[in-house]
């Protein structure tokens, strides 16, 4: 169960606050983010348009222990 309740969690980008409903897309919408980094137990992530906040996110700069988004089950 926990595993599936991961699986179907809603992430948010910790970068622009982008999340697995709401991407980033250009003005046309045929451009879309996708998760560089994502931690679904957590509910964050950094999107491919947030690259920049890969390094702190490898280097552990984000509290790890606070959800940000909500569990979808």
């Amino acid at each position: 169960m926990t595993m599936a309740r991961n699986l179907l969690s809603i992430a948010r980008c910790v970068g622009c606050g982008c999340s697995d409903n709401e991407a980033c897309c250009d003005t046309k919408g045929t451009d879309v983010c996708y998760w560089l980094r994502v931690d679904r137990t957590l509910g964050k992530g950094v999107c491919s348009w947030c690259a920049e906040y890969v390094p702190a996110w490898d280097a552990g700069e984000y509290d790890r222990r606070t959800r940000i988004g909500p569990i979808d089950v």
